[in-house]
C-alpha cells in the first residue's frame, strides 16, 4: 500500500498529475489524500462575513468534485481522502505527511513562463528541499502505454536510496512492463563508470553522457532516448561529488518536460 499526498489547486495541471500517478501505480494499492491549502485575505475586524470560512467551503466543494472525478476514472482506487486547511502550502505539507504517513508527494509543474508558475515552482522546490517525502513532479502529459522506461540518474558507484526506490516501485501498476537503467553524467572524460548497478533483485545497465554540467548531460540523454520517468537523488549540498545539488534539481524541476521522481536528502550536508 502506498500513501500519496496530492496538493491541488484544481487546475488542469494538478488533475493531470493525479491521473499520471494513478496510471503509474496500481490504484488498488493507493490511498490518496487530496489537499488544498487556503491563505486568508487581509480583512478588517469589522467585516460581518468570515471570508476564510467561505473560501474553505469552496475548497471543500472543489475537493469533493475532484474526488468524484478520480473515483469515476479509477474505480479500483483503495481510498480517497479530502482535506482543506488554512495556511501556506509549505507549512501544511509536513503536517499532512505526518498525519497520513505519506510515502509520496505528487505535484504538477510547468515551465517558469509566468508569475503563477514561478510561484508553483518555488513551492515545489521548497517542499523538495525540506525533504518531507519523495516528490513526483509531473508536467502536463499522459503516461505512455508502451513499455515504461525508468532512468535513475546518479553520480555515485551505487544507487542512493536504492532500497527506498525499489520499495516504491513495487507498487507500479505493471512491474513486468517496466525497464530500468542508470544514467551517469561524466564531467571528466577520464572518469570511468560501471557497466551495471544493483537495483533490488536486478542488475541494471549504466548509460553514460559526457557534459560540462549534470543538467546538460541529462538533457542530452533525454533528447536521444524515450524516458517516461526520471529518478533523481537530491542533495542539498554544493560538494562536487554530488550529482544533483539544490540548484541543479531546481533547474530540472522548472524546465524539464519529463516526470521527475525526486528522493530528498537523507543526510545533513
Amino acid at each position: 500500500m502506498i500513501n500519496i499526498l496530492l496538493p491541488t489547486d484544481f487546475s488542469d495541471n494538478a488533475m493531470s498529475a493525479a491521473d499520471f500517478a494513478l496510471s503509474l501505480f496500481n490504484p488498488a494499492e493507493v490511498r490518496l489524500v487530496l489537499f488544498n491549502s487556503v491563505v486568508s485575505p487581509r480583512t478588517t475586524p469589522g467585516m460581518m462575513i468570515n471570508i476564510t470560512n467561505l473560501i474553505l467551503k469552496d475548497a471543500e466543494k472543489d475537493l469533493r468534485n475532484e474526488k468524484y472525478r478520480i473515483e469515476s476514472k479509477f474505480p479500483d482506487i483503495q481510498e480517497v481522502t479530502t482535506v482543506a486547511r488554512q495556511g501556506y502550502l509549505q507549512d501544511q505539507v509536513p503536517i499532512m505527511c505526518n498525519a497520513h504517513r505519506i510515502d509520496l508527494i505528487v505535484m504538477g509543474t510547468k515551465g517558469e513562463t509566468n508569475l503563477a508558475t514561478k510561484v508553483m515552482g518555488s513551492n515545489t522546490e521548497h517542499i523538495l528541499r525540506r525533504g518531507f517525502a519523495p516528490l513526483l513532479a509531473v508536467p502536463e502529459m499522459e503516461l505512455s502505454k508502451e513499455r515504461l522506461e525508468v532512468v535513475i540518474a546518479t553520480g555515485k558507484e551505487a544507487i542512493p536510496h536504492e532500497e527506498d526506490i525499489w520499495s516504491l516501485f513495487q507498487s507500479l501498476k505493471d512491474k513486468t512492463n517496466a525497464h530500468f537503467q542508470v544514467l551517469q553524467v561524466q564531467l571528466d572524460p577520464a572518469d570511468k563508470a560501471p557497466k551495471s548497478m544493483k537495483f533490488g533483485n536486478m542488475q541494471i545497465a549504466v548509460k553514460v553522457e559526457s557534459a560540462e554540467t549534470p543538467p546538460e548531460g541529462i538533457y542530452q540523454y533525454l533528447d536521444k532516448n524515450k524516458t517516461d520517468l526520471l529518478v533523481l537523488c537530491h542533495r542539498n549540498s554544493t560538494r562536487i561529488d554530488y550529482l544533483l545539488s539544490r540548484s541543479t534539481t531546481k533547474k530540472l524541476t522548472s524546465n524539464i518536460d519529463t516526470p521527475l521522481l525526486i528522493f530528498p536528502n537523507s543526510e545533513t550536508a
